[in-house]
């Protein structure tokens, strides 16, 4: 496609979620610099697909704090790729989606660098497995949400079969915690500044928190990761195309997880070549448009594993690394936008 024939449908429903660092809003901006007719639209209206026939493309940075996004965003996505439309994100990159069981299935399908993981679907097979086979620590995940939310560190049979009773009974709720979300923001920040600019942000944790509350309550399995030994920090390896940047978390003192932190940096030695190679061939294998991967490189061999993998992450916090290496592993001073970037791939700019 060129740009003077492309149209680019760009959704936005601010009454179903409204964040300042909706990828919607780069967009807007790519498109207006480069003269690609484009228009906001609405994919929860009635008649969308009848108004989606005017355009080439459709992009849609759905959100998983959003009930509707969840239950709807995909269906419409594929009716639109299966009307001709080029759509971002496709199915291959989103089915799976802030379903942490559905990445793991993925990711061991095609044999990648991950810790071990457990998925158990009725209490009894679970507590089989806590009197025979259980090792601790031991890590505990509900299958969605992010920032580290939800997760928790199973240190005895105790801990982890008075969790499995509390989700294979009423379940847990899976909407983030103020509490945790906050502290974590604030003791990471290392400048006033820094604090100033997460106080702007409340706003923003206050719809996230608002709209999650809605989501249901997880129940019904246990989904367990092994303990990874590391030096404290991991790493989000996005991937688009042929080009591959990072974010490097520290993890909180007192803490097992980094993921949510808010304590971000950017030293490119830490990216090592087989992090680089191992993230390059599982987009190319699993065939996704854009994905952040979350490496942990383990102690016990030094290999990097991949723990959690989501197509949406931070894209402003990306363009911080101020760079990015092609597949030979040069890095090249040029800051990778991800939503421009997608962009330019779905319209095929030269």
């Amino acid at each position: 496609m060129k740009n003077r024939k492309v149209r680019v449908a760009i959704h936005y429903n601010e009454s179903i979620f409204k964040h300042s660092t909706s990828w919607h809003f780069a967009w807007i901006n790519y498109c207006e610099a480069n003269n690609i007719d484009y228009s906001i639209v609405d994919c929860y209206k009635y008649d969308i697909l009848e108004t989606l026939k005017n355009y080439d493309c459709l992009v849609w940075h759905f959100s998983h704090y959003s009930l509707q996004d969840m239950l709807f965003a995909r269906s419409i996505l594929m009716s639109a790729e299966n009307m001709g439309l080029k759509v971002f994100p496709d199915i291959p990159t989103s089915w799976h989606f802030d379903d942490k069981i559905a990445e793991t299935y993925l990711l061991e399908s095609i044999q990648a660098s991950t810790p071990k993981a457990y998925m158990f679907y009725t209490l009894k097979d679970f507590v089989t497995w806590l009197d025979n086979d259980s090792k601790f620590p031991i890590v505990a995940k509900l299958r969605c949400g992010s920032g580290s939310n939800n997760v928790k560190l199973l240190n005895s049979r105790s801990d982890a079969y008075n969790y499995g009773k509390k989700i294979f009974g009423k379940g847990l709720v899976s909407t983030p915690s103020i509490l945790y979300k906050g502290s974590s923001q604030l003791k990471s920040a290392k400048s006033w500044a820094t604090i100033k600019s997460r106080i702007k942000r409340i706003p923003d944790f206050i719809e996230s928190f608002s709209k999650a509350r809605r989501l249901p309550r997880q129940q019904g399995y246990v989904y367990l990761q092994e303990f990874i030994p590391n030096a404290g920090f991991d790493l989000k390896i996005v991937v688009i195309g042929d080009k591959l940047s990072f974010i490097a978390r520290n993890i909180r003192e007192g803490e097992f997880r980094a993921s949510g932190s808010g304590s971000f940096y950017f030293d490119r030695s830490l990216v090592t070549k087989d992090i680089i190679d191992s993230a390059f061939s599982v987009s190319d294998r699993l065939r996704f448009q854009c994905m952040g991967y979350d490496y942990v490189i383990d102690d016990r061999d030094n290999i990097g594993k991949i723990i959690e993998m989501s197509y949406g992450f931070s894209h402003t916090t990306l363009l911080q690394a101020g760079g990015y290496w092609d597949r030979s592993g040069e890095w090249h001073d040029e800051p990778l936008n991800a939503p421009e970037e997608i962009l330019k791939h779905l319209i095929e700019v030269e």
